[in-house]
């Protein structure tokens, strides 16, 4: 699924050059390490805050 898009049925299929591209061609991520920090970003639940459990101030 592409954490980018907000249809739940867009999925993400790989390329024969190892580019990983959404189904829907909006998003496009250069390698899995990229895609699964995009990943983990889109997880979190607060946006451009500094997490004073993770982070120092």
């Amino acid at each position: 699924m592409c954490p980018m898009c907000k249809d739940p049925k867009c999925l993400v299929n790989e390329q024969p050059d190892g580019k990983l591209v959404c189904s829907c061609g909006k998003h496009s991520w250069p390698n899995s390490a990229i895609y699964a920090e995009a990943c983990r970003k889109s997880s979190l639940t607060v946006v451009k805050t500094v997490h004073n459990w993770t982070q120092s101030l």
